[in-house]
């Protein structure tokens, strides 16, 4: 058995034109499935972008409810703070020895600490409201009140005129 040489003779032209060919429909396919997978696509960002704008929306409320807290905690601890210390002044200010006056201001400044703030009277708006309802009585007392009255129909005929009409031709005759 003998091995010969077979000559292969490829033509370039023919497969650079194939291989265009091949890319061009490759580079078509590519850009159908690109506009296929946007559609799909464009929805779900679309929901995505909705759901972040309405969780960036709660998620600012949510801060500034929080802002707030901690102001009215702060304010809360700085009154408590401001008690305390007033109350452990007092207490050293005392009579007494070193340690006595030291250990009144520590339970007086404790005692203080604790404690919360009292709490303020709204009188004026306890008052506007009490106002608020008098004044709605008051009106619901009045409307009924003139509802109960009598209604004279200011175009009804007098009954009284036909009669007395009747009695002064009955006099004339």
């Amino acid at each position: 058995m003998e091995l010969t040489k077979h000559e292969i003779t490829f033509d370039t032209d023919q497969i650079r034109s194939d291989v265009a060919a091949l890319a061009e429909s490759l580079g078509e396919r590519a850009e159908r499935a690109a506009g296929r997978a946007a559609e799909w696509v464009a929805p779900a960002v679309d929901r995505a972008r909705t759901g972040a704008d309405r969780l960036a929306k709660e998620t600012a409320e949510a801060a500034k409810e929080a802002q707030e807290r901690i102001e009215v905690l702060n304010e809360d601890t700085r009154s408590r703070a401001e008690r305390a210390a007033s109350a452990a002044r007092t207490a050293i200010e005392a009579p007494g020895t070193v340690t006595e006056r030291a250990q009144r201001a520590t339970v007086a400044a404790v005692n203080a600490a604790q404690t919360p703030a009292p709490r303020k009277s709204r009188r004026v708006l306890k008052s506007l409201c009490w106002l608020t309802v008098a004044g709605v009585a008051a009106g619901a007392a009045y409307v009924v009140w003139r509802r109960s009255q009598p209604v004279e129909d200011p175009w009804a005929e007098e009954y009284w005129a036909d009669s007395t009409d009747d009695v002064e031709d009955a006099d004339a005759k």
